[in-house]
């Protein structure tokens, strides 16, 4: 029975970071479907410049999707960045 109880005690576990999982998705962050946004979309969006842009890729605090057309990113990304825009002014 040890044996068992186990096995039932890690499928509880993977049910329970799967209904985390589906809560997060639910809650806003992604679907399949929903609209991405290009490099220039999100500086605007933004309001920093190219070199900004880079530099904010290079240090890790903007994570691209890499796209055959360039850079995706989807919005709900950009909240904690966007936060940082509004506290310095820039929107």
């Amino acid at each position: 029975m040890n044996k068992i109880d186990a096995l039932l005690d890690i499928l509880r576990k993977i049910y329970e970071i799967l209904r985390y999982l589906q809560l997060q998705q639910s809650a806003g962050a992604v679907s399949a479907d929903a609209p991405q946004m290009t490099r220039q979309e999100v500086k605007e969006y933004l309001q920093i410049s190219e070199s900004t842009y880079k530099r904010k890729v290079k240090q890790g605090v903007l994570t691209p999707i890499k796209m055959p057309g360039g850079d995706r990113f989807y919005r709900y990304q950009l909240e904690d960045e966007l936060k940082e825009s509004v506290r310095r002014g820039r929107i």
